[in-house]
């Protein structure tokens, strides 16, 4: 069932029973789902900047200089869902209202990379990378909307739309043996000021201001810490961050709809009547309890054999709703033609993948997944986050010591108990006892996949 189907079925309930109220319970019903799509559209502003403060929280992030990770995620690692382990992060967060920010990227040597910059509603507004530009050296000028100088020489202009950015950087790593060789090429990107770069005398650095938000823990994950808070926290949270980080003109009828609720009130203190209040406490509820439910969500969406798939991801327009989905299971999503993430939550007969059930994922020899850069198969647990196990193997990709069948084909078992066939160990994906998902990455997909010409095989549960 979709976001809007399910809030719709509990507001038509709640509808029903206000309908002797006459046209006050149609405000409510209105009001009740105005806040929903609200905070639908509010809610990848806020996710970014919660997740940034994590990030920062937990040492993975910086602000206005790289963090360099030095080796993959692991289970522990709660600070985004869905983390991949087939590329080494390079990550910063960016607040551009003082000045433009230098990028200065290195002459990469043939590993493929991507330096993928999101505005702060979570739109891919580029990305610098192997596919791009190759992997000659370049330099940017990143600058936000307001800024008005001059680009200097030797510098190509990155406007961004917003006064804060995120950078995800991926520079890719087959696999342990090649941290250093990723590290020592990490630490050639640089990134700094304007005037820093233009060597100008460094004066006290005003320390960045930052939203300051209701509650910031090391645990829970960003978007369950989100879903604890109150609707006056939520949206005095998401009217704090509009100021630098304004909707953009296409926007302007849900802008007016949502200032219409009272919600974004003066000094971002919600002024709402009583029947206001009541009707956004039921659609906040209401849209609450979809969102924790965003497993259920996506099962009701379009699917090929039965992988979801997003074709049209990182760049969102006025799709709120899939925004804000991607914003809650896969924040940092990139432009399809980077990478396509097909993922998978139920088997063949519907059923949700669970370690009570062993699987198998077939590729015949002309179905091997069509990318120009790799692939990767990637389990996450329940709360998708990635799932211990004793070989601490969390992913199979192109590049693993696979064994193939005789004919060229692939198979790839998913299952909590080690396979009893010792051929099958190197091609084994350790699953949980519990419900898992599988991703599969395609970087750089071909145009087959992009296409739809190709779409993954589905998985079969063995006897």
């Amino acid at each position: 069932m979709s976001l809007n189907k399910k809030w719709r079925l509990g507001l038509g309930i709640a509808a029903a029973v206000l309908g002797g109220l006459g046209l006050a319970g149609y405000n409510l019903i209105q009001q009740a789902r105005d806040t929903a799509q609200a905070y639908l559209f509010g809610f990848p502003l806020v996710m970014m900047e919660v997740t940034k403060q994590h990030q920062m929280l937990i040492g993975t992030s910086a602000m206005n200089r790289f963090n360099h990770a030095k080796r993959f995620p692991d289970p522990e690692f709660n600070g985004v869902v869905s983390p991949n382990i087939d590329t080494l992060y390079s990550i910063s967060h960016f607040d551009l209202r003082r000045e433009p920010l230098v990028m200065e990227i290195p002459d990469t040597r043939g590993h493929f990379y991507m330096m993928q910059i999101m505005d702060a509603w979570s739109n891919v507004v580029t990305s610098p990378g192997t596919r791009t530009i190759g992997t000659a050296a370049r330099r940017y000028l990143v600058a936000g909307p307001d800024w008005q100088g001059e680009t200097p020489a030797g510098l190509e202009l990155i406007r961004v739309p917003t006064q804060l950015a995120w950078l995800i950087g991926r520079i890719r790593s087959a696999n342990q043996q090649e941290y250093q060789a990723v590290t020592q090429l990490q630490e050639r990107f640089r990134l700094m000021p304007l005037s820093t770069w233009q060597g100008q005398p460094a004066g006290a650095a005003a320390p960045v201001a930052m939203v300051e938000l209701p509650r910031l823990a090391l645990s829970p994950s960003p978007d369950r810490q989100v879903a604890s808070w109150s609707q006056d926290e939520f949206f005095a949270t998401f009217c704090q961050l509009l100021k630098d980080n304004p909707a953009n003109a296409a926007d302007a009828p849900m802008m007016q709809r949502i200032r219409a609720t009272g919600l974004l009130g003066p000094g971002c203190l919600a002024r709402l009547s009583p029947l206001q209040r009541l009707g956004s406490a039921l659609g906040y509820e209401k849209v609450l309890e979809v969102m924790a439910n965003s497993k259920q969500v996506l099962e009701q969406l379009p699917t090929f054999n039965g992988w979801r798939i997003g074709y049209d991801l990182g760049d969102y327009g006025t799709r709120y709703e899939q925004r804000a989905i991607v914003a809650k299971v896969a924040l940092g999503a990139n432009l399809a033609a980077d990478a396509i993430y097909p993922n998978l939550w139920n088997d063949q007969q519907g059923q949700p993948l669970t370690g009570a059930h062993r699987y198998v994922l077939h590729f015949g020899k002309e179905q091997l997944p069509p990318v120009r850069a790799f692939w990767s198969l990637t389990l996450y647990n329940g709360q998708q986050f990635l799932s211990a196990n004793a070989l601490k193997r969390y992913a199979l990709s192109g590049d693993s010591d696979l064994r193939y069948n005789a004919d060229g084909s692939l198979d790839l078992y998913v299952q909590h108990e080690q396979p009893q066939a010792p051929e099958q160990l190197s091609n084994w994906l350790p699953a949980p006892a519990e419900d898992f998902s599988l991703f599969l990455r395609l970087y750089w997909p071909r145009k087959a996949v992009l296409d739809k010409q190709w779409v993954p095989p589905a998985i079969q549960r063995l006897p």
